[in-house]
């Protein structure tokens, strides 16, 4: 069977909307990643704390979302999604403001950090499902997997601006300039969505009676939804714990500040963003895409933790965040293009609990084996789960049209 033609790679910039929509992303994005790096530098070397107390940084953002996230997913699709996301937009710059005036008055402590990034975990768990889903209003069905990859390709290419120029700000001019910055950063995002008004059509609203429990039983009934999920799951939980175990390595490990830590971000963000647009340029998602991004990601690490210098680490984070970027992507996709629209909003957030919900579970088992074991075996055991849930996903599916490998029937080929 023929492969199909690809998409267009800027397939969604033809609608307005959507144009709009991404440009405020991106800048209000570029605060939110100078923001991470600054809030886990701010931790290891202002308050000087490690594995645990980054853990507790992890576990304060996003048990929140782990808690409300599907619950939020369900208020999106039965309310207006831009107007509640003006009311979390407006929530989010106001905490990143609030930590800039602790930071540079001298008065933040761990405490209080704590306390601002739960007030942030809970904004963001209505923001997410409903900026995610807002993407379905402002495209055609037959664009959404593109949009989605697009969606992913925004997000982490501005992480490589983001943690780059947030590396070298911390370094030169301190962690209160992030904060700063990330606070007036969401007025792009706010502004994009007061010029959204006639630009989305309405999805209708969803019954009351199917909830977040009628989004489980689909995401369960679907197989392909139910494993891809479960792998996913798995490598969220403890492999991407970027923040633990990079800031660890690049610290601990190889003794360097805020600007390696950037640097090496910024090549997991190459790698992430590469993958999204090579997924943006195909007609559909399958599940074997993403078991390959989940099988590279988890080998990569267990390659990284035994890396002999900062240089082979910046190298090996390339095929890190590829295999990372076609694992999101392709789910986006997969949730999107396998859901009925009057549900998105609600798969989408079970998608958002997977990914960030599940950090406040691995974190601090990640951190843990960091402080007792070393940072090398913190990402080692990221990598290896990552292959365990790989393999368990395709006995789970078996090697059916299903999988869908396209890199394995070229090598037959």
């Amino acid at each position: 069977m023929s492969e199909s033609p690809p998409t267009p790679l800027f397939l969604s910039f033809r609608y307005p909307g959507a144009k709009l929509y991404f440009t405020g992303l991106t800048v209000s994005m570029l605060g939110s990643w100078m923001q991470s790096i600054a809030l886990s530098w701010l931790i290891v070397r202002n308050l000087h704390g490690g594995g645990r107390e980054l853990s507790l940084q992890q576990i304060a953002q996003f048990l929140p979302v782990a808690l409300l996230s599907a619950w939020a997913g369900s208020i999106a699709d039965r309310i207006d999604k831009r107007r509640l996301m003006v009311v979390t937009q407006v929530a989010l710059g106001v905490t990143a403001l609030t930590l800039a005036a602790l930071d540079f008055t001298g008065r933040a402590t761990l405490n209080a950090v704590l306390a601002i990034t739960v007030v942030t975990g809970f904004a963001s768990a209505f923001d997410t499902p409903a900026r995610r889903s807002l993407i379905g209003d402002l495209v055609p069905h037959e664009a959404l997997p593109n949009a989605m990859a697009l969606n992913t390709g925004v997000i982490t290419s501005s992480r490589v601006a983001g943690v780059a120029i947030g590396g070298f700000v911390v370094k030169y001019a301190g962690t209160g300039w992030c904060f700063l910055f990330n606070g007036l950063s969401y007025l792009a995002m706010i502004g994009a969505l007061f010029g959204l008004v006639n630009r989305a059509h309405r999805t209708p609203p969803a019954s009351s009676g199917d909830g977040v429990w009628g989004a489980m039983a689909h995401v369960w009934r679907t197989r392909t939804l139910r494993v891809a999920m479960l792998v996913t799951a798995v490598i969220a939980t403890f492999t991407f714990n970027f923040n633990v175990t990079i800031t660890l390595m690049v610290e601990r490990v190889f003794g360097r500040d805020s600007d390696s830590f950037g640097l090496v971000m910024m090549f997991v963000s190459v790698g992430s963003f590469s993958a999204a647009m090579l997924s943006a340029k195909r007609r559909r998602p399958t599940l074997g895409v993403l078991l390959t991004g989940g099988l590279v990601m988890g080998v990569s690490n267990v390659a990284l933790a035994r890396s002999s210098n900062l240089w082979w680490f910046v190298l090996g984070s390339v095929p890190m965040g590829f295999g990372g970027g076609l694992l999101m992507s392709q789910l986006s996709g997969l949730l999107t293009s396998l859901s009925p629209p009057t549900m998105r909003g609600r798969v989408l957030a079970l998608q958002t609990v997977v990914f960030l919900g599940s950090t406040p579970f691995g974190s601090p088992v990640v951190g843990w084996i960091a402080d007792r074991h070393g940072p090398r075996d913190a990402v080692a055991f990221g990598g290896w789960a990552a292959v365990v849930a790989v393999v368990v996903g395709v006995g789970l599916v078996g090697m059916t049209p299903e999988i869908r490998f396209p890199w394995l029937r070229r090598l037959r080929a």
